[in-house]
């Protein structure tokens, strides 16, 4: 028979193996948990990135129309100030009415260029952040406790 001695040393022990092993099972499924986390972070963060692109687009149409139709009233005021003074919308007048125009016209592609740039942006930066909900999932998938309970059977 062992002695008392040398059998409560061995439960212990065990014990203590068996705590630690807990511990490590623990450990892996909290940082399972964190890498799951941060992955449905980072996808919230790129929905709302796409929000704000769709956003951007659309302000950006609605920008392109108000300066359009800035640019018809001005148009239209001047070809009313000309046609008051009895001027022949000819030559000079019509010079005068395509800069307007052209000018307008200028205005309406930045604003439509300056809402895709913004609209592209967001894109970009969802799409990394989708990227990163990826890795953090494989991640997640590949916490495997077994090295850390191997190395407590060992200790």
């Amino acid at each position: 028979m062992c002695d008392p001695v040398t059998l409560m040393t061995a439960a212990a022990s065990a014990a203590s193996t068996a705590i630690d092993i807990t511990q490590q099972m623990q450990k892996a499924a909290a940082q399972q948990n964190q890498y799951n986390t941060l992955a449905v972070q980072q996808r919230t963060a790129a929905a709302a990135d796409e929000q704000r692109a769709q956003f951007a687009e659309q302000q950006g149409e609605a920008d392109v129309d108000a300066a359009r139709q800035k640019t018809a009233q001005q148009l239209g005021t001047a070809q009313a100030r000309l046609a008051a003074q009895g001027t022949d919308l000819s030559g000079s007048p019509l010079a005068v009415l395509g800069d307007i125009a052209a000018s307008g016209e200028e205005t309406a592609l930045s604003l439509r260029y300056r809402s895709m740039r913004h609209a592209w942006e967001n894109r970009v930066r969802g799409a990394a952040r989708q990227a990163e909900a990826r890795q953090n999932e494989t991640l997640a998938a590949h916490v495997d406790p077994t090295l850390g309970i191997v190395r407590t059977l060992l200790s």
